[in-house]
């Protein structure tokens, strides 16, 4: 895969985008991004209908090949770079569980509760709601993470890259991990992977990124 060959739409407040492109950072693949202004409805214009029925982002282009949803993304993405997808079939069947359960209790609570905050005007009781949804899924990612490096095996996976998404925006859904010690210590070793980058660095305009560092990069002799 090259520059060239793959197109990502997206926007820089959001998570799952940011999931992508740290995939993206550690396997050292450059793309050409292509911003998406989601709060100027661009989603819902014809030509990005024509590109993604669900008129969200991420979209990811590759040669001929259109993909979207985030997780579907990286799924797609670790089968085409033969990397983080897992080492073997039960491997990925675990990483796929650890996805599907990601994005239904603790990526749906942190960016439920961010948004409501942040855009959306929410309810205090709604927002709570959504808060404590997420505190019951640092819960279980603590108990896990008490006895593993990872979410799934010895090494990471899309699965620790999914749950990632959101995990570093906390602070923006009023929500506080220090007392989860295991998964600050999880996102202490992903912070440290060699490409890693906030969401904060995610491109805000059009661009040809290039990542430099790649996760598997040589010693040098």
């Amino acid at each position: 895969m090259s520059g060239p060959d793959v197109v990502l739409h997206g926007h820089f407040e959001s998570g799952n985008v940011y999931k992508v492109t740290l995939l993206l950072a550690l396997t050292g693949t450059a793309y050409d991004y292509r911003h998406v202004d989601i709060f100027a409805g661009e989603t819902r214009d014809d030509n990005f209908t024509a590109l993604n029925t669900f008129q969200e982002v991420p979209v990811l282009e590759h040669g001929g090949t259109v993909v979207t949803q985030s997780d579907v993304i990286l799924r797609y993405l670790a089968d085409q770079l033969g990397r983080f997808g897992g080492k073997n079939e039960d491997e990925q069947r675990r990483v796929q569980e650890w996805m599907a359960w990601s994005s239904n209790k603790l990526i749906n609570g942190i960016s439920q509760a961010r948004f409501g905050s942040r855009w959306a005007n929410y309810d205090p009781a709604t927002i709570t709601f959504f808060q404590n949804r997420a505190r019951a899924a640092f819960d279980l990612m603590d108990r896990h993470l008490a006895d593993h490096p990872w979410l799934v095996g010895d090494e990471p996976t899309i699965a620790d890259l999914s749950a990632a998404g959101y995990i570093y925006l906390v602070n923006e859904a009023g929500l506080d991990t220090t007392a989860w010690r295991n998964m600050l210590s999880w996102m202490g070793r992903l912070s440290v992977l060699p490409g890693w980058h906030h969401p904060d660095k995610l491109p805000q305009k059009n661009a040809i990124v290039a990542p430099t560092v790649t996760f598997d990069a040589p010693a040098d002799d």
